[in-house]
């Protein structure tokens, strides 16, 4: 069931809508901001719309990243599937066969 959950981000409130949970929801903007703090005190001059943006780019390339893994996954997956049901099949002949003789 979802429900609406408020965290506090660099001093930003805001209210998520989630079926997640509080833990879960805080321990995400707990890491965020701390990602945010690790890169603004790494560079001086970095304001908080800055490290939010750099770290927004960082997250999608990890979410490209992991689509092309799951892809990959996928088709290995499909591959390992067709093996199987065609081992299946020729196990099915192989004792038919042999229960023939």
């Amino acid at each position: 069931m979802k429900e609406k959950i408020y965290v506090e981000i660099k001093g930003i409130k805001l209210g998520i809508v989630t079926e997640d949970g509080a833990e879960y929801v805080e321990r995400i903007a707990n890491q965020l901001e701390e990602s945010l703090d690790r890169m603004m005190k790494a560079q001086k001059n970095c304001t908080l719309v800055e490290a939010a943006l750099f770290n927004a780019m960082s997250l999608q390339s990890q979410c490209e990243e992991n689509e092309k893994k799951l892809k990959n996954v996928e088709t290995q997956l499909a591959i390992y599937q067709a093996n199987v049901n065609r081992l299946r099949i020729e196990n099915e002949e192989l004792r038919t066969r042999l229960s023939q003789q």
